[in-house]
């Protein structure tokens, strides 16, 4: 299989990196000089760019998470001024009605695309191939550089945003689609619509299945791979850096290579905060390397996983993560949507004749995720008839789609019934279509 990139993929241990070292120099510079964030910072630790000369000096900075980014929102950690930047992201935030900004100059946009198109290479997409991209180009700002770095190979490629799976499929069809860009939750559902209606996969041309957005379980892979007859290749992103772009995984799939020669990772100690050795699990935490806009130094990522700096047998030397299979925070992603449960907690308070208890339930049903918010009521609604309550229900419904874009299943429970509960259950696994 052809590496698109052998000269970065494939560069020696050492030689990356002393690459990653300078460009890391080279960013705190930029930051010191343009961030009053890091400014303070590195006053605070008093420390001074010049004084990193070992990757492992990067250790003396403090850990930055999203909170940190909401504090500076709106553009507090730009490192450029606005005239450079050519793109705003808006991102997930912890705080009520502010989503965090996310800036990409022009070379950020071209960078962000040819890692992603590294990663399409690696799943064998090359210009012979038609790309169907099966995401929400609205709610999922990847999609885009997903869709350019499929062009980037030469792929033709068919950007179908949220048509419905019908039309999916007949275009799938159609068209001869060779791969499907898609979230695992939309591949599942492609796989249990074709079984519904009788459709056999083998009349389909997909090879290949790129996953992005979402984390997926062996399970998953296996059984999509099982039953569309193809190769399943993973992705990961992070929305406050490149989603999906930060690592990708090869035909060996024991992990996904991360591009280091952009993005330098280190594992955590989540309660510590302390560096923990190559193999050992922890939080993933991301340094960029070459972001002009928008620069992050240590930033928390909430994912659990561990490195792999051994070299792979398709022949890169990039370190690999392993496969994100559940967060160290309290971030949930739900149909490729990111939230917090403060968040519904958020748009809770804001509603009359609701306590300030509710319960979140995650759970497969039939071909999507479904997310069911049990909420309390209090003693003092009029409910001598259902209007009041459905009212109330209609009410919570549309106040948290205004939120988050997810339209959940809201079910009204009586007062002091879930106190001692647990506020979030996610049963998807146990509730896979498959």
């Amino acid at each position: 299989m052809p590496i698109l990139d052998e000269k970065h993929e494939c560069m020696n241990r050492g030689d990356l990196r002393q690459l990653q070292l300078e460009r890391l120099q080279a960013m705190l510079n930029r930051v010191v000089r343009n961030v009053a964030y890091y400014q303070e910072t590195f006053k605070r630790v008093n420390i001074l760019p010049s004084d990193f000369r070992s990757l492992d000096d990067l250790s003396q900075l403090p850990l930055i998470d999203r909170q940190t980014l909401a504090d500076n929102h709106p553009y507090g950690m730009f490192a450029v001024p606005l005239r450079e930047v050519v793109r705003l992201h808006p991102s997930r935030s912890v705080r009520w009605g502010e989503p965090i900004v996310i800036g990409h100059t022009k070379n950020d946009i071209l960078a962000w695309t040819h890692v992603k198109a590294r990663g399409f290479a690696a799943a064998r997409i090359t210009q012979n191939d038609m790309v169907q991209v099966y995401l929400d180009y609205t709610l999922f700002p990847g999609a885009v550089v997903a869709h350019y770095g499929a062009e980037q190979l030469g792929a033709c490629v068919t950007p179908l945003y949220n048509m419905p799976i019908a039309d999916q499929i007949t275009i799938m069809r159609n068209y001869r689609a060779t791969v499907l860009i898609c979230t695992p939750t939309r591949a599942v559902h492609i796989v249990r619509y074709l079984r519904e209606h009788g459709i056999d996969p083998k009349s389909l041309f997909l090879h290949s299945i790129v996953f992005v957005g979402e984390s997926w379980s062996n399970r998953t892979r296996r059984q999509v791979e099982e039953n569309l007859f193809v190769d399943v290749f993973g992705n990961y992103g992070v929305s406050e850096i490149c989603m999906p772009g930060i690592a990708f995984e090869c035909e060996a799939k024991n992990g996904l290579h991360i591009n280091e020669d952009h993005f330098l990772a280190e594992i955590i100690d989540p309660q510590t905060g302390h560096v923990l050795p190559p193999g050992q699990r922890g939080e993933l935490v991301l340094t960029t390397l070459t972001r002009e806009a928008f620069p992050l130094i240590r930033f928390r990522t909430g994912v659990s996983s561990a490195l792999n700096n051994e070299p792979c047998s398709c022949g890169r030397t990039l370190a690999r993560m392993e496969n994100v299979t559940h967060r160290t925070d309290d971030m949930l992603v739900v149909e490729g949507v990111e939230f917090t449960p403060s968040e519904i907690g958020m748009v809770l308070s804001q509603m009359e004749h609701v306590s300030s208890h509710y319960r979140l339930v995650i759970l497969r049903e039939e071909t999507r995720d479904r997310l069911e918010v049990e909420v309390e009521i209090t003693p003092d609604i009029f409910i001598d008839s259902l209007g009041p309550l459905e009212t109330l229900r209609e009410r919570i419904e549309e106040a948290i789609f205004e939120r988050l874009r997810l339209k959940p299943v809201i079910k009204l429970v009586e007062p002091k019934s879930l106190q001692g509960r647990d506020s979030v259950v996610d049963l998807r696994e146990n509730n896979h279509p498959l």
